[in-house]
């Protein structure tokens, strides 16, 4: 998505994909975890969060679902 050289905060790999939504660290494709947020009627928005914020109940909404990390 973006390519601003930036290093993965999670692994240190260099290829820069997205920022975590919530915290903004960057991380590359393997490291974001990526979810589908429920906002009002009907509407679904992509987001992509750090392993932290992806477990954590009160960045992602989602997180009380996950069994996986």
């Amino acid at each position: 998505m973006n390519g601003t050289g930036a290093a993965c905060s999670v692994c240190g790999q260099a290829k820069f994909f997205v920022s975590c939504i919530d915290c903004r660290v960057p991380l590359c494709e393997g490291c974001a975890r990526f979810e589908l947020l429920a906002e009002g009627c009907g509407t679904v928005v992509p987001a992509y969060f750090c392993p932290d914020c992806a477990v954590n109940p009160l960045v992602n909404p989602n997180a009380a679902f996950r069994d996986d990390f």
